[in-house]
């Protein structure tokens, strides 16, 4: 009889322990958990001197950043003083600024019904490097791989051209509109491509700029650009501590992320964070009014030699990876992701995490043990008050890209309802084959506990790698 019994409890242990599976929850009842509103995160689009209009993004919010909008950019090598906002008369022996270009960049988005979200004052136009007398010392038109790259000749010279171009805008096109967009100082600055000045030669620039802008317009929000954490010319940390200690203004700092889909240290989302991002936005100088945005991403399968093109990583690869890159935004509060493209290839992706804007977000617990230990694994969980709906949007990527397999989920949400409460509850699943998402039918399901006023479901479901699925529950319908 015992032995029966002891091999009836190792049967029973064995099947309790045999299937690895990963649990994620979390209590929606627990008001320590509700954090903050949810915006969404993807309405942000780089675009190049866009002087003949922007492509319409897939995205009736979609706003745009204007990179290299003054002047000093490259052609084929050669320095195109045709694009200069800031110009030398060789016969009058002066300079003067021309925005032409600068309107007919900013025309094209505003007459086709479109927002700018971020104007960068990157490249300094080629007129700054001559020196007070209109003349080139030395190698002036030097071109780096985007055009100019160096620091103005004369610092009192860009701060007066500042005032001019901030005059301009509010002139034609009014302040209002104007005070609503953001002003980038830089472009990944730390990339002797971008800027080829020192560090501290940049924060003065940076100085510079600001009280120039907020001499026209004192609110105007304005901010800069660096590089990732664990870059070599990671400047970001020590602009945070510089600006605290000189009192420079920031509303925000951007940060490039280029990381490439097969390389575990740059797509764990929680080593990222902490190393990449987390060494910006959680310095002790931290301006706490600020806000941390990811100025230029790309999931990137092959970059180029010149560092100045890549080859995307493939559809699946990129719809998991932005449901996780998501995760960690929500999770560590940081805001807009400025977009190459226009996002086509994560669309069933961004359309799930569209469909959550406004919810409230909750944090979770992950336990279990997964089936391949380079699974990255977690869900956002969101409530939806004005619907009385809830959203569980689960992950699955690995940065190894040939892998197939997949992990075994158990999801538990706990909600405000007693037990043997039946609810209404659908599913949507990636395809990947055809980069799309289905839904089921609307399905009930039966909570259970112990508790008088809260309960429990739980779903359990395969979630293949270099997939994501979504579960939405319904509380308006309940019944006992």
């Amino acid at each position: 009889m015992k032995k029966c019994l002891l091999l009836l409890l190792l049967l029973v242990g064995f099947s309790c322990v045999s299937k690895a599976q990963i649990v994620l929850a979390s209590d929606f009842t627990d008001v320590a958990n509700a954090k903050q509103a949810m915006p969404y995160h993807l309405n942000v689009y780089n675009r190049i001197t866009p002087i003949n209009g922007v492509n319409p993004a897939n995205n009736k919010n979609a706003k745009f950043c204007i990179v290299r909008p003054l002047g000093g950019i490259a052609k084929k090598g050669v320095a195109d003083l045709s694009k200069d906002s800031y110009k030398w008369n060789a016969k009058s022996k002066k300079f003067y600024t021309d925005f032409s270009l600068l309107k007919k960049q900013l025309d094209g988005i505003f007459n086709d019904g479109k927002g700018i979200h971020q104007i960068v004052l990157d490249n300094p136009s080629w007129a700054f490097q001559r020196n007070a007398k209109g003349e080139l010392v030395g190698d002036s038109l030097k071109v780096a791989t985007y055009g100019n790259a160096e620091p103005p000749r004369d610092y009192k010279a860009w701060e007066n051209y500042l005032k001019e171009v901030m005059r301009f805008l509010i002139t034609t096109y009014g302040e209002d509109k104007i005070q609503n967009i953001q002003f980038d100082i830089g472009r990944e600055i730390g990339t002797p491509t971008h800027w080829s000045g020192t560090k501290e030669q940049f924060f003065k620039f940076y100085k510079t700029s600001v009280t120039a802008i907020h001499s026209v317009l004192p609110n105007a929000k304005v901010g800069t650009h660096f590089l990732w954490g664990t870059s070599k010319k990671a400047w970001g940390r020590d602009f945070v501590k510089w600006a605290k200690i000189n009192k420079a203004h920031y509303d925000f700092v951007g940060v490039s992320y280029y990381p490439f889909y097969h390389q575990a240290g740059r797509t764990n989302f929680n080593e990222v964070y902490a190393k990449d991002f987390a060494v910006i936005k959680d310095t002790p100088e931290w301006n706490k009014n600020a806000k941390l945005e990811m100025h230029e991403y790309s999931l990137i399968k092959k970059l180029s030699k010149a560092g100045n093109a890549f080859e995307s990583a493939p559809n699946a690869h990129q719809n998991s990876f932005m449901v996780g890159l998501m995760k960690m935004f929500y999770q560590n509060n940081m805001q807009n992701v400025f977009q190459w493209g226009n996002g086509a290839s994560y669309a069933p992706a961004s359309k799930l995490l569209l469909a959550m804007e406004g919810d409230t977000y909750f944090e979770n617990t992950k336990q279990g043990k997964s089936e391949t230990e380079e699974n990255y694994i977690d869900a956002i969980f969101a409530k939806d008050t004005t619907k009385n709906r809830y959203h569980i949007l689960a992950y699955n990527y690995n940065a190894n890209p040939n892998a197939t397999n997949k992990e075994s989920l158990k999801i538990s949400a706990t909600f405000n309802v007693p037990p043997n409460t039946k609810l209404k509850y659908r599913v949507a699943n990636y395809n990947k084959e055809k980069n799309n998402v289905s839904w089921s039918k609307w399905q009930e399901t039966i909570t259970k506990g112990n508790y008088k006023q809260k309960s429990t479901i739980l779903f359990n479901k395969d979630l293949a790698v270099f997939s994501f699925l979504k579960y939405e529950v319904d509380l308006s319908f309940k019944t006992k």
